[in-house]
């Protein structure tokens, strides 16, 4: 199935996401019989296909976690196991996938099987080397998160993977929530018949279904046959993973010497604000309110593409739209004129004055962007505000502090 298909099929599923679960090694997750119409009336493909699938069986035995084969007889076909599990896990799991697809799918010529920690895809047709994330199957926790940085965490892993060893990577992002740190873990995994280029782009689709169904749960995955993605507030992982990711910085003084990237600076009422290159991240002590460094896909979805029906007005600095984010709150966003020549440490400066000044009478402000071209200031919205008090200019509001 190729890319170009005109149709996406998306079959949403609910995973038990389940610790049990994770801890055997051939937990059955779904499976796709790809061509129902297609009935192996001959004995032969059948047949064929038994040995096939042995054969692959033998090359799981010898410590392969991934193979593809091309064969003389019309099966064209790959395995897959989870870059964390060991050898003999990979074997039991593919044992199983080897017995049960041939049952699930036992009229069909091509077809996808997954378990949690391996795949098992074999077709009639050459498939091997061409990327595919359609269809796509969505799994996801019915459980909401409030803050959520699922796409953070997994857009890092999507820029490294395509030089990773397996076309494989795994880590974890650490947040700041209501004083509490909150660990959260990502997966993302690419079958080795395609190139790392590929896999991005493979990576890439499943990561724009996720921005419409669950970057906004406590655990999801997608899985496609030629990528797939996991999220969740738990490790799912045999092995920890290799290296840490930047957390976003937690509220707390840095050593001088770090004084170059990042700078904590304390405000009245206990506030402080900690900024890095990529990362923005404040809390108030007052009133439990969190400033927040919030993604370009966030402000987007939120704002339906800045579209005029959201826009509320537009003053010297911007427009400003009406957005409502996944968990239902509503905000003011100002997008800074794309006029203005301001460089990314100005644009920090202004939020920290934004800040610094920002009093009890006017609009809080819930946090900001700054990502390629844009920078943008998210204000919280209150129904019965004035348009002017959205188009705060810092050197105006001095006289309040």
């Amino acid at each position: 199935l190729h890319n170009t298909t005109a149709f996406l099929l998306i079959l949403c599923v609910v995973f038990a996401l389940t610790s049990s679960i994770n801890s055997q090694p051939a937990a059955y997750a779904t499976h796709i019989c790809l061509d129902q119409s297609n009935e192996t009336a001959n004995t032969d493909y059948k047949s064929n296909l038994s040995v096939w699938l042995e054969s692959l069986s033998s090359k799981a035995s010898q410590n392969y976690s991934f193979y593809n084969e091309s064969s003389n007889i019309g099966i064209y076909g790959l395995y897959l196991c989870r870059g964390d599990v060991s050898n003999e896990t990979c074997q039991i799991c593919l044992s199983y996938a080897t017995q049960d697809i041939t049952t699930r799918c036992a009229s069909n010529k091509s077809a996808i099987i997954w378990y949690y920690k391996c795949m098992l895809r074999y077709s009639n047709v050459n498939f091997i080397g061409v990327a595919s994330w359609s269809p796509a199957i969505i799994g996801q926790n019915t459980a909401n998160q409030p803050d959520f940085y699922s796409l953070t965490l997994l857009d890092s892993l999507t820029k490294r993977v395509n030089v990773a060893e397996k076309l494989y990577d795994t880590d974890n992002l650490t947040v700041i929530l209501s004083e509490q740190s909150v660990i959260s873990y990502g997966l993302v995994q690419c079958t080795r018949d395609i190139d790392g280029g590929l896999c991005v782009q493979c990576l890439n689709g499943l990561k724009d279904l996720a921005k419409n169904c669950c970057q906004a749960k406590i655990g999801w995955r997608i899985l496609a046959l030629s990528c797939n993605l996991r999220y969740k507030n738990q490790r799912f992982t045999d092995q920890p993973p290799a290296t840490l990711l930047q957390p976003p910085p937690p509220p707390q003084s840095v050593p001088p010497a770090q004084s170059d990237t990042s700078q904590v600076i304390p405000l009245r009422k206990r506030r402080s604000i900690h900024l890095t290159k990529s990362n923005m991240h404040a809390r108030d002590d007052d009133d439990s309110g969190e400033m927040h460094y919030f993604d370009l896909s966030t402000i987007l979805t939120a704002t339906n593409n800045f579209s005029d029906l959201n826009k509320l007005g537009e003053g010297g600095f911007g427009p400003v739209y009406k957005g409502k984010l996944i968990d239902g709150k509503e905000i003011a966003v100002k997008r800074l004129s794309m006029k203005s020549k301001q460089g990314l440490e100005e644009f920090k400066n202004e939020v920290i004055l934004i800040i610094k000044l920002q009093h009890k009478s006017l609009v809080r402000l819930l946090g900001c962007c700054s990502e390629g071209h844009e920078q943008i200031l998210v204000y919280e919205y209150m129904a019965n505000t004035s348009f002017d008090a959205f188009l705060f200019d810092p050197k105006k509001c001095k006289e309040l502090d």
